[in-house]
């Protein structure tokens, strides 16, 4: 029991010394806050450039974009949302590929024996002049007895 004890005790004092820590540095950071505010002197908003009186309302009109400020995306990755980005090229046309009409010689190797393709290695059975001789018997194999 002593060991719950301490443990609660320990807890308490942690919660209450990090109360204590927010109370103060709530307080430093305000100070900091109206120090600040105050050596800052107060803002005049300067005047918006114009076009010269002496210009037409046509060329007024046109003035502003040698008197303001545009910017410019750089980075190619994150182009400029305001400019529109070019659509791409349309695809090439697909051709038909012509098939194939079957061929007499098609029709001669129907009765043609099936051959498996190549293995990747080679399997050595018998020679190539030799044919397949059928099932061997099984020498332990006790033939005439049910």
């Amino acid at each position: 029991m002593r060991a719950r004890t301490q443990l609660s005790v320990l807890l308490l004092v942690g919660a209450a010394t990090l109360l204590v820590a927010l109370v103060v540095g709530s307080d430093m950071g305000s100070r900091v806050v109206s120090q600040v505010a105050a050596r800052i002197p107060q803002y005049t908003p300067s005047a918006t450039p114009a076009p010269q009186p002496t210009e037409s309302d046509a060329q007024a009109a046109l003035a502003w974009k040698r008197t303001q400020v545009m910017s410019v995306a750089t980075d190619p990755g994150f182009p400029d949302p305001r400019i529109t980005p070019r659509p791409p090229p349309p695809p090439p046309p697909r051709r038909a590929t012509p098939t194939p009409s079957p061929s007499a010689t098609a029709k001669s190797d129907e009765g043609a024996q099936y051959t498996s393709p190549p293995l990747p290695l080679p399997l050595v059975s018998h020679s190539p002049g030799e044919t397949d001789p059928g099932p061997t018997p099984n020498p332990g194999a006790s033939q005439g007895t049910p």
